[in-house]
């Protein structure tokens, strides 16, 4: 009985192939990572530069914002500026309005106040202090007119400053016994309303409101 033997294989190229195969594999997979590393570093540096380029575009509009603040900040104060300036122009008018008319106003007060006996003979003002002298019939006459003044709203401080007895010659060349005087007062600037008080405290909440 013959014995029948099987050639034999050999595997040895198999093998490689199959190695050859695996170092493919894994070469293709390495090389896969890496082009999606490279993928995600380009796409993760577009996405940086065009962060980058988006913050110097907002910085760039708020330079350009904070110096159109800046500019309507300088022409607010410049506003508040004039307006004060109009302001105190407003007010020396007034104040020489005022100076002018007050001789006038006075005299006028003076003509209501001066009691029958009682004649004025000269008014001399010195800033805000008046002075009046005069004669009068007797000392309670010059009471009397030292109280009108006194209760005048817009004079101050009304006392006498001199009286003395004096002798006078009418035309007539009787002597008459007179009281010759004189009394200082001051001027007393009236309070201004309430809404010329809080005229400036709007206008500059005005302006603020403009900032």
């Amino acid at each position: 009985m013959s014995t029948n033997t099987l050639p034999s294989v050999n595997l040895l190229p198999y093998h490689e192939a199959r190695k050859a195969a695996r170092r493919r594999k894994v070469y293709s997979i390495l090389g896969g990572a890496a082009g999606a590393g490279a993928l995600v570093v380009l796409l993760g540096g577009f996405y940086i530069d065009g962060r980058i380029e988006s913050v110097v575009a907002l910085n760039h509009v708020l330079t350009a914002e904070n110096a159109r603040l800046d500019v309507q900040i300088r022409e607010v104060n410049t506003l508040k500026k004039d307006i004060e300036a109009l302001l105190q122009r407003q007010r020396a008018v007034e104040s020489l309005q005022t100076e002018r008319n007050r001789p006038v106003q006075l005299l006028e007060e003076l003509v209501r106040q001066v009691p029958e006996g009682v004649y004025l003979t000269s008014l001399k003002q010195s800033g805000e202090a008046f002075t009046i002298s005069g004669v009068a019939q007797s000392n309670e006459r010059i009471s009397e007119l030292l109280r009108n003044i006194g209760a005048v709203p817009w004079l101050d401080k009304a006392e006498l400053v001199e009286s003395k007895a004096v002798t006078m010659s009418n035309n007539l060349r009787e002597q008459r016994r007179l009281f010759d005087f004189s009394m200082r007062f001051a001027f007393r600037p009236p309070e201004p309303p309430a809404d010329k008080k809080a005229a400036p405290a709007g206008a500059n909440q005005a302006a603020n409101g403009k900032a």
